[in-house]
């Protein structure tokens, strides 16, 4: 199968919601130095009519065995046409309370499957090719689960979100079923979307891996894994950098209203 599946995808629709979770060290190795972690990650997500808007907000402790505590703040807001001819993003991220990188650009093009360059206004005159059949991340989200709906178990297509400079990235996913629902964690998250008025929902758990097109590294440059509601609310995330794991369990969520379009 072609990277570019011409198949529609079946009708998933999100939810918008506010999501916090709390962020908490999983494992680690020696060669990362780190011994524990903690903080917070705030989501949210609206659906515009014509379009999607998310904005993800990370504050990130990592205690290091050799270079004690270090704290990392990091910001990303995208702005996604549904009909996947624009997107803008911008991204922030202070380590220590210095500046360490700013992203800011937009994606133009006249059909959503064409090649296209992203231009960046910070770094000011950067651009980087996107393939044809590029998708920007809230489109992927919505194919990914629906591969999921439809019982494909392998889901790969090329992405880009503006997150990094290493954009885009191809990203394998393997989907499989849900196999966390009886534990305490899940029932708790279940509470959680009963008390902000969701119904239940199907779950699967997506692994995706993240190859940087640019790299011909075999290794992907880190792992995710999510359990997914079809809605696109996450109860659960796990971020694997190779070295160290953090896990992400949702503190609160808040069904956000929905327009009249």
């Amino acid at each position: 199968m072609s990277l570019v599946d011409s198949r529609p995808a079946m009708a998933v629709d999100l939810t918008p919601h506010r999501a916090v979770y709390n962020m908490r060290l999983a494992s680690a190795d020696g060669r990362s130095g780190v011994t524990e972690a903690s903080g917070s990650m705030v989501y949210s997500f609206w659906d515009n009519c014509g379009s999607w808007a998310a904005e993800t907000n990370v504050k990130l402790k990592l205690l290091y065995s050799e270079n004690g505590e270090v704290e990392t703040n990091w910001s990303f807001a995208s702005w996604e046409a549904k009909d996947g001819k624009s997107y803008r993003f911008h991204v922030r991220h202070t380590r220590a309370g210095s500046q360490v990188e700013t992203l800011r650009g937009t994606v133009k093009r006249k059909r959503a499957s064409d090649a296209v360059d992203a231009s960046y206004l910070a770094p000011m005159g950067k651009v980087v090719a996107l393939p044809a059949g590029t998708l920007f991340p809230t489109r992927h989200l919505i194919d990914l689960i629906s591969s999921g709906e439809e019982g494909r178990p392998i889901f790969r297509r090329t992405v880009f979100d503006g997150t990094s400079l290493d954009n885009p990235y191809s990203i394998n996913a393997i989907i499989g079923r849900d196999g966390a629902s009886d534990s305490k964690k899940a029932k708790a998250a279940q509470r959680l979307f009963s008390d902000a008025g969701l119904k239940s929902e199907v779950i699967r758990h997506f692994r995706m891996a993240f190859f940087s097109n640019r790299s011909k590294n075999p290794e992907p440059e880190f792992e995710l894994g999510v359990d997914y509601r079809t809605d696109g609310i996450a109860r659960a995330i796990r971020q694997d950098f190779g070295n160290f794991v953090i896990d992400l369990t949702p503190e609160s969520i808040e069904a956000l209203a929905r327009p009249e379009c």
